[in-house]
């Protein structure tokens, strides 16, 4: 264990060391002139290469993102021809109210305000929800229609992925409500016996 440690040490000590074109100031001074200009070539060629590398990654990375915001107006153009009736069926436009029971809001579970929106297939949203006294204490949840499937508090850690789904039924077409709901405790909300009430409304006619 003691010689683990000594190496470690060593190598702490080499790692921040002063270092010319990437070698230590001690192996520097033994190099000889072919060997310098040898080291010089090999950090110039690391270094080109590391720059290319960082202009491909932002060039993927500027992609990326172009192609979200495609999508994200691609998705919110379809929602708005759900909206006005341009197109869609009975179930893809919803109306959604979460009531009852406590949220996880500024460190700790507290009752909130009740909350009421819309939300069309394919349509992603973030809902606000306040403390009905401290309206300073709120918290966001976001809330996500696709392909029949209604998911709450998607949430990515590092070591889990949950998220709270509802999938279509008939009957919401009449209004359904889910009693005492309470999510896990990696959520965001951390909901605990929260009451969510889905109805599928008819459509807007022309």
């Amino acid at each position: 264990m003691r010689l683990i440690l000594i190496a470690l040490a060593l190598f702490s000590l080499t790692s921040c060391a002063a270092k010319i074109y990437g070698v230590s100031e001690e192996q520097w001074a033994v190099l000889s002139t072919e060997e310098r200009a040898k080291a010089i070539d090999h950090h110039q060629e690391m270094e080109r290469l590391r720059e290319l590398r960082r202009i491909e990654d932002a060039k993927v990375a500027a992609e990326q993102e172009k192609q979200r915001l495609l999508d994200m107006e691609i998705r919110q153009a379809h929602a708005e021809q759900i909206y006005s009736g341009e197109r869609g069926i009975r179930g893809d436009l919803l109306r959604v109210t979460i009531r009852g029971g406590e949220l996880h809001i500024n460190g700790k579970h507290r009752p909130y305000k009740p909350v009421s929106f819309r939300i069309v297939d394919g349509e992603r949203k973030t809902i606000t929800f306040h403390h009905p006294k401290k309206h300073h204490y709120q918290t966001d949840v976001v809330v996500e229609y696709d392909d029949g499937i209604l998911t709450f508090d998607h949430n990515r850690g590092r070591r889990y992925e949950y998220r709270y789904e509802l999938a279509y039924e008939p009957k919401w077409r009449h209004g359904m409500r889910y009693q005492g709901i309470t999510f896990n405790k990696h959520s965001h909300l951390r909901a605990k016996n929260i009451n969510i009430i889905i109805d599928a409304v008819a459509l807007p006619r022309h």
